[in-house]
């Protein structure tokens, strides 16, 4: 076994043993499935270790529950397309029973503006937005994870409320 193997094995080792339980805990909160939340804890090792330069990372803390939070952020994504396929398969099997093609065009065109709002947010606005709204995560959590008061969280979601109502309503 090569030096570099040993070095990343004994780095994934380290990391695991020091976020692996902190990890569970954040994933199981967001998933409620143990064996989800170990899959998830896992893939963002994986990832952190990917990373070229790790020395580079001044706040590994930080560093690491970000790496969590996008990942999440990812599988969201991930859910709705997925969502999305199949919501549109069910309609398909149906023949479109009582939906008319009209009411399916304009709900997608709903659903795209909707997203166009939601992409057009600042990052940790719509980060905030996809906590509270998608993942259902308390305000207090969502407050302790980026270091600000319940009410900054508050703001945040009024400036995301705010926005997304005047994006749908110019179109």
């Amino acid at each position: 076994m090569s030096a570099q193997r040993s070095e990343e094995r004994d780095l994934l080792q380290s990391l695991s043993d020091r976020y692996r339980t902190p990890l569970m805990a954040f994933f199981r909160r967001r998933t409620g499935s143990y064996e989800e939340a170990e899959d998830l804890a896992q893939e963002v090792l994986l990832r952190v270790l990917q990373r070229k330069k790790l020395s580079d990372v001044k706040q590994p803390d930080a560093f690491i529950f970000k790496t969590a939070r996008n990942l999440l952020q990812d599988r969201a994504k991930k859910a709705r397309v997925v969502e999305k396929n199949q919501a549109e398969l069910e309609i398909r099997e149906k023949g479109a029973e009582g939906v008319s093609p009209e009411r399916v065009i304009q709900g997608k065109q709903e659903l795209s503006r909707a997203l166009d709002a939601l992409y057009q947010l600042k990052g940790k606005t719509r980060a905030i937005f996809i906590l509270a709204r998608l993942e259902g995560m308390k305000y207090r959590e969502i407050a302790d994870l980026y270091g600000i008061s319940v009410s900054g969280v508050e703001k945040h979601l009024i400036q995301a409320f705010a926005h997304m109502l005047n994006s749908m309503d110019d179109e």
